[in-house]
């Protein structure tokens, strides 16, 4: 594991920074994710379990800088006397990246998900520092992995697609056949993630900020980190690719409306309509996320594809693909009524 990469710049001035997530994954990457953070820099990891039982709950809380909130009805209760657990995944995260900024001792938290990491280029306290209006937030660029065409033997292999805002022409050259399913060059989210300078009145959301302006909400002001970007790894194994697509369909239409995008509801379409056995998984999963020579020549031409050294293993988790998927299908038993994965 890299973790020279969090430490102080030459100046010696530095802001302390936390990171907050709300999970439902495996254990091997909810805890390989919190020992990343803290080992490149993390003043403490807020891990907020959706699944008040989740059994990865022990071992987290035995990490030192990580806080636990098992989010159980009393939680809910208690935040939400009269409603309780919203529906929604993006509104309960949201909450509790609210509830961390309350409780965080750190003078800066980032909001992320179990499978997106910051990355330093250059050490990122410093650039925080160095933040004069405490009411813009620091955007962290994303980057999305894009897969070996062998296998791997660990979850994490791989290349990085940068995001991008291509005129359409060159899109269509860059991501053939596939730039309509696409936002700023990315199959997920091209808007990265942010982080808040705590107890300055900003709202964390899931991939912005808001600060009150009158009677409501508006969008902060946003600085793009120079120092830092988000690598996203969206969907660690085909079969935990297709677990995000099935579940979204199975959430009430109301809630995809809501947290779908257009080019996101079009991946899911097109997977839906090839997907039903655990070959036709691994075929479509390959057609859109292979680092074939033709997809890094594109990729390359307009200067989108990214080696980064990542590699956040650690001798005692086994973060093996095939552990990976046993995990997934221990915790989803429905996906076994899906789909077989088996052979």
């Amino acid at each position: 594991m890299v973790t020279a990469q969090g430490d102080r710049d030459a100046s010696g001035n530095s802001a302390t920074w936390g990171v907050v997530m709300t999970v439902r994954e495996p254990r091997a990457l909810v805890e390989t994710n919190v020992r990343w953070h803290l080992a490149t820099g993390a003043a403490e990891v807020f891990v907020f379990l959706d699944d008040p039982d989740d059994p990865a709950a022990d071992a987290l809380e035995a990490l030192s800088g990580c806080r636990v909130q098992r989010c159980g009805p009393a939680y809910w209760a208690k935040r939400r006397p009269n409603k309780g657990r919203p529906a929604s995944q993006m509104r309960r995260q949201t909450l509790n990246a609210n509830v961390a900024q309350n409780r965080t001792s750190s003078e800066w938290l980032f909001h992320v998900d179990a499978d997106e990491f910051i990355w330093q280029d250059r050490p990122l306290g410093p650039e925080l520092a160095a933040m004069t209006d405490p009411e813009t937030e620091v955007n962290l660029p994303v980057l999305e992995r894009l897969f070996p065409v062998a296998p791997a033997d660990h979850i994490f292999a791989g290349a990085f697609r940068a995001t991008g805002t291509l005129e359409e022409a060159e899109a269509d050259r860059a991501y053939a056949p596939f730039a309509d399913f696409m936002k700023r060059g990315q199959y997920s989210h091209g808007a990265g993630k942010s982080g808040v300078r705590v107890g300055a009145g900003l709202r964390l959301g899931v991939h912005n900020a808001t600060v009150r302006r009158g009677d409501g909400w508006r969008r902060a002001p946003k600085h793009v980190s120079t120092t830092a970007r988000l690598l996203h790894f969206d969907g660690l194994t085909p079969l935990h690719w297709a677990m995000k697509f099935l579940r979204y369909r199975l959430t009430p239409a109301d809630v995809q409306r809501a947290i779908l995008q257009p080019h996101r509801a079009a991946q899911i379409d097109w997977m839906l309509a090839r997907c039903d056995t655990a070959e036709q998984i691994r075929t479509a999963h390959q057609t859109l996320f292979a680092l074939t020579p033709e997809r890094v020549e594109a990729l390359g031409a307009f200067g989108l594809i990214e080696e980064i050294p990542f590699d956040p293993r650690v001798p005692d988790l086994d973060l093996s693909p095939e552990a990976f998927d046993a995990d997934i299908l221990q915790r989803n038993p429905w996906l076994r009524e899906l789909v077989d994965w088996s052979g």
